[in-house]
């Protein structure tokens, strides 16, 4: 319960940050009204939104590699990240990543060995701070479902009765972070931060639900209309 109190203070507190951002770029607008206050008289009533006067509306695409751990052994991770991104202040979309099979557990039962096999994914929102700046800074927050499972480790395991799923189970996890953009050309970012998986539900045998509840790093390469 802790932990959710912590990440609903971090959404609002990457939230109020663009509004921050937003609010000091309109600021030339406050000018014009001044200036012309009929038109200032006419937009008295309009909603305000993130997207403000001066709409921009772009999307990307991504590959996305990380690195955590489970169980004291590495475990490396690829996958896709593709989204919309508003006013260059918010970006909204879907990501999914799965484990490379080369983290190897030694005697999960007697004579069997295991690899660790799963993946997971869902819908991402992620503030961004000053985006027309080369550096920059984001906010992301994903949630979803997925999937881990133990198998037989085909490589190691003669025995050929030995090759099939051991144990898995499906989970819900939520994964906040901080990341650091680089606009590397027009249409091409790289991004680098540290996120932390939360999970929930997740019953593996010989291993215990926080063991994927951990720190990763993560590099991605993105590409399109920022």
């Amino acid at each position: 319960m802790k932990a959710f109190f912590v990440l609903i203070l971090f959404f609002f507190f990457a939230v109020g940050a663009v509004f921050a951002q937003n609010n000091t770029d309109n600021e030339d607008d406050e000018v014009t009204y001044v200036r012309h206050r009929k038109e200032r008289h006419w937009n008295r009533g309009r909603i305000k939104t993130l997207s403000g006067r001066g709409y921009h509306s772009g999307g990307f695409g991504a590959i996305s590699f990380r690195a955590s751990e489970f169980q004291d052994e590495t475990i490396v991770m690829t996958g896709f990240r593709g989204g919309w991104i508003v006013n260059r202040t918010l970006a909204i979309g879907f990501e999914g990543h799965g484990i490379i099979p080369t983290a190897e557990f030694n005697e999960v039962l007697p004579g069997r060995n295991a690899i660790l096999l799963g993946g997971y994914g869902g819908m991402f929102l992620e503030p961004i701070l000053f985006s027309n700046e080369v550096v920059h800074v984001t906010f992301p927050i994903a949630g979803g479902a997925g999937w881990l499972g133990y198998h037989d480790d085909w490589e190691n395991d003669n025995n050929s009765d030995f090759d099939e799923i051991i144990d898995d189970d499906v989970f819900w996890y939520l994964e906040p972070g901080i990341g650091m953009e680089i606009n590397v050309a027009r249409h091409f970012r790289v991004a680098m931060g540290v996120t932390k998986r939360f999970t929930q539900d997740l019953e593996l045998e010989f291993s215990r639900e926080q063991d994927f509840e951990n720190v990763n790093y993560f590099l991605t390469l993105k590409f399109g209309r920022f």
